[in-house]
């Protein structure tokens, strides 16, 4: 199972590479402005992909300008225009991710998206300014009773982060 579960993921992560290359340049680029500005980005997660905002808050190498998005409407009411947001969720039909995004986009806070796509764009994709596909679509594993396990949604997500954030230390340092 572990060799299935490896090859599934390292296609994942290669589909990724390959054909969300624009959306992760073009998020990083929107991303960049926040930090070449000296403005925040704003991480959230749902659920279990909460963890990508302490990757980009608490790990040995912190994403430029990173910082939680509060949970407090009134306290989001005051992100500044030039801030950004960097959104994860793994269902493209969640309510409450449809509100937020909703709000930050009335707002004029832009945010890149990171989730499923769908063959028809979803609520949330559709008010992000960036939406990059995390490629997921299933979990991984067959079982012999022909249902599937291993949804590493997590783990996506973080390969999206890692590209985004040498993406953008790379524009930053162009820009420097």
């Amino acid at each position: 199972m572990l060799k299935i579960f490896t090859t599934q993921l390292s296609g994942i992560f290669s589909r990724i590479g390959e054909k969300q290359a624009e959306a992760i340049e073009d998020g990083a680029r929107l991303l960049a402005q926040a930090v070449v500005s000296g403005h925040g980005v704003y991480f959230h997660g749902k659920n279990e992909l909460a963890a990508v905002a302490l990757e980009a808050t608490e790990s040995k190498e912190p994403f430029p300008c990173a910082k939680v998005l509060p949970l407090d409407q009134t306290e989001r009411s005051l992100l500044h225009p030039s801030d950004r947001v960097l959104l994860f969720y793994s269902e493209p039909e969640d309510e409450e991710i449809e509100s937020l995004v909703k709000e930050l986009h009335a707002q004029g806070t832009p945010v890149v998206g990171v989730g499923p796509a769908q063959k028809e764009p979803s609520m949330i994709e559709e008010h992000c300014d960036v939406h990059i596909d995390f490629q997921l679509k299933k979990p991984l594993v067959p079982a012999d009773d022909g249902t599937r396990f291993g949804y590493p949604a997590l783990m996506t997500c973080l390969y999206v982060y890692h590209a985004l954030s040498f993406t953008v230390k790379e524009i930053v340092e162009e820009y420097e």
